[in-house]
């Protein structure tokens, strides 16, 4: 079922690729959006300006507005070109053209455009690179099914989930031409380790990495010593899984009883990156430790 679908997308491809290519002429070999734009509003300017300065009162302002809605049109098609991932196409052939000479050795490298890059918890490429390197350069015929899952989980992220479902099952032939207590099953264990946690809660993808404490003044400060007023707090929440807006929670305590609870919300958090929420929050008088946590909002 994998290897057909690429298929119908070639076809599709094609079509559009000589579609495109027809109109080099006008966009040149190596079109870029940005330059198109620009040539577009350089030769607008002139003409305008050749018209105004050059001719009489009715004509030029007929002239004038034919050059506008010239312009319109231009970047009408512009945008259209743009839709088609037409001037994105040119840097894609030409890295076609000068491969990277690793790339061919990688099977797990997938040749469609990747739209999303990967979570961190299942971007598995280095440790690939570790098994194929033990492997003499080859992986055995075990690892066909996951290495076929794994470049559609790059090509795919509307069916991450399901498709890395599919690679855990993948990973059962796998294990069996591995030694446990040899270096070469690390890489193996951080692959089924990460798609575990990837399949499993969401909230798991979340981590508070920082949460500091500072007075009005702006200086740190320990909880107990603003205990009883409103103190800024700095939160920040690093993202393993995929882009997602973050429900940020603070907890008071005394000894073990809650006292309070603030909720905040951050804007989405990319794949890999980490999202910092800065803000005023009063802590309760008898007020001795927090909690912090965080999940999908």
């Amino acid at each position: 079922m994998t290897q057909s679908e690429p298929q119908p997308q070639s076809d599709g491809s094609s079509e559009r690729t000589t579609f495109l290519k027809g109109i080099e002429f006008i966009t040149g070999p190596d079109p870029n959006l940005g330059s198109f734009l620009l040539t577009i509003g350089i030769v607008t300017c002139v003409f305008i300006a050749l018209f105004q300065f050059t001719m009489p009162s009715p004509v030029s302002h007929l002239l004038t507005a034919g050059v506008i809605t010239i312009t319109v049109v231009s970047a009408g098609f512009a945008a259209l070109l743009d839709s088609l991932d037409y001037f994105d196409q040119s840097s894609e052939s030409t890295s076609q053209v000068a491969p990277d000479p690793g790339q061919s050795s990688k099977p797990w490298v997938p040749e469609e455009r990747v739209s999303a890059s990967l979570p961190p918890m299942i971007n598995f490429d280095e440790e690939l690179d570790e098994l194929q390197a033990h492997f003499d350069g080859e992986l055995p015929d075990q690892f066909t099914a996951f290495i076929e899952d794994y470049r559609r989980l790059k090509t795919s992220p509307k069916n991450r989930m399901s498709i890395a479902s599919d690679l855990r099952a993948d990973l059962n032939p796998v294990s069996v031409i591995l030694d446990e207590d040899a270096p070469e099953y690390d890489p193996y264990q951080r692959i089924s380790d990460g798609l575990f946690r990837y399949i499993g809660d969401s909230a798991d993808h979340l981590t508070v990495t920082d949460a500091t404490c500072r007075d009005a003044a702006g200086e740190p400060q320990d909880l107990e010593a603003v205990a009883g007023d409103v103190a800024v707090f700095d939160l920040s929440v690093h993202n393993e899984g995929e882009a997602t807006n973050v429900e940020v929670i603070v907890e008071f305590y005394d000894g073990d009883a809650s006292l309070s609870t603030w909720t905040g919300s951050l804007e989405p958090v990319s794949p890999g990156a980490t999202g910092t929420i800065s803000t005023n929050i009063y802590v309760p008088e008898r007020a001795t430790r927090m909690r912090t946590d965080a999940r999908p909002a």
